[in-house]
């Protein structure tokens, strides 16, 4: 008796080391040099304008994943649409700035719980040099739990996390290390590649990093041609999963007002960056260079398994 439990537990070990070795892919069911893509499409909740073309692009095109701004007004329309699509793939775009001219926003928190998040108007630092140079990290601790807390109570189910502007990616590691740990802790997965990864490296803050690149349109390529840069960024994709990271909206009087001064990921890079996902020949070329695109929800039961 004793012998076949030993042959047994030796079987399952195998077969768990067999698992643990296969690719990504694979284990998504997938040949072994499938390249998967996340098209992600942020900023959800910060205007109507930008809701409304995720949406749309959810249903015409080829966007499957999306990331929430829990801070900002227009978070009530995504909780709707939430509860109206169980099946959402949207995750929380931990935010800790407020970057645009007149459209500006502060904390989920109290605000004399978060003091040292925010400037002398009571919102948050324009940029993440500033609210480096201010924050409390015991303080950037409260307010992303309470943005993950309120958008599961709002009925939004998060998929993944991720960083507004990059914020949790700075050289002091303990903003990485409270990534990891929230991600941990809620049970989602963090975007996370091998690059963001290096600024943690203390014991007990690894997570599985399933990213191999994150990728996304930058000014050189908004003031050349926001559509080769995508049509050469697929065409020229690799073996693997990766995140090409965008921002729907409309180039309309909304989205104008929104990025009044700040050209850059404004109203016209929005539109050209719906008008690109939504298109044909975004399909035709993800079907030529057969590209799977996946979801954070497909990834996460993964990590869960």
């Amino acid at each position: 008796m004793k012998q076949l439990l030993a042959i047994a537990l030796s079987f399952l070990w195998i077969g768990c080391n067999l698992f643990a070795q296969k690719t990504i892919a694979e284990q998504l069911g997938y040949p072994a040099d499938a390249k998967l893509l996340i098209i992600h499409a942020d900023d959800l909740g910060v205007i109507h304008t930008v809701n409304q073309a995720t949406f749309r692009a959810f249903a015409d095109g080829s966007v499957k994943s999306a990331s929430i701004m829990v801070p900002t007004p227009w978070l009530p329309e995504v909780a709707a649409y939430a509860k109206e699509h169980p099946d959402h793939d949207m995750g929380i775009h931990l935010t800790l700035t407020s970057e645009w001219e007149y459209l500006r926003w502060g904390p989920v928190a109290p605000a004399g719980q978060v003091s040292s998040l925010l400037d002398e108007n009571g919102y948050f630092y324009p940029d993440c040099a500033q609210l480096w140079e201010h924050a409390k990290i015991e303080e950037v601790e409260m307010e992303l739990r309470a943005q993950i807390k309120k958008a599961i109570a709002m009925g939004i189910q998060p998929t993944h996390l991720d960083s507004h502007m990059g914020c949790l990616f700075s050289s002091d590691p303990r903003y990485y290390e409270l990534y990891v740990k929230l991600a941990k802790e809620f049970g989602i997965p963090a975007m996370v590649n091998h690059q963001i990864e290096q600024l943690g490296g203390v014991d007990g803050t690894k997570i599985p990093v399933v990213i191999n690149d994150i990728l996304g349109a930058n000014i050189p390529d908004y003031e050349s041609s926001m559509s080769d840069y995508y049509a050469n960024a697929l065409r020229n994709l690799k073996p693997g999963v990766h995140v090409m990271i965008i921002h729907c909206g409309y180039d309309n009087m909304e989205s104008q007002g929104m990025s009044y001064a700040h050209p850059y990921w404004g109203a016209q890079w929005r539109q050209q960056d719906f008008d690109f996902f939504t298109s044909d020949a975004c399909a035709n070329i993800l079907k030529e260079e057969n590209i799977h695109v996946v979801t954070w929800k497909e990834l996460g039961s993964l990590l869960k398994k």
